[in-house]
């Protein structure tokens, strides 16, 4: 049983890892996609060089959003496994919760009957 809760525990931690790494990830796709937004905007005109900076830095930024895009799907497929072993994992558990309080009644029950049978042989038999 201790066991079982080790396991579920890691689980959890797991699936929370991913569901951070997401959070942070969506931020930084928002943040570059402004990034990217406001790059695109027309600012007059522009020497060579800026010209080459602003397409170096805008095809950088739009490689790393599709990183990030990429791994977000990768990041809900893996929390949507996570989230299935976890369910799986509270399940074992409860199941063998169950079992466990089964078999401590079944104990007590048959403890109960011997203890019965035991008072009934140290009972003295009434003479009529």
């Amino acid at each position: 049983m201790k066991r079982e809760k080790l396991a579920m525990r890691q689980k959890s931690d797991v699936l929370m890892g991913l569901v951070e790494d997401r959070t942070r990830l969506a931020d930084l796709d928002s943040q570059l996609s402004e990034l990217l937004a406001e790059s695109t905007k027309k600012s007059g005109p522009l020497s060579v060089s800026a010209l080459r900076s602003k397409a170096f830095y805008g095809r950088e930024m739009a490689q790393q959003r599709e990183f990030a895009v990429n791994r977000l799907d990768f990041l809900a497929v893996e929390i949507e496994t996570a989230q299935a072993k976890l369910s799986q994992a509270k399940q074992k558990e409860k199941i063998l919760a169950e079992r466990a309080v089964s078999e401590r009644r079944a104990f007590a029950n048959e403890i109960d009957e011997k203890a019965e049978r035991l008072r009934n042989l140290r009972r003295p038999v009434q003479k009529m």
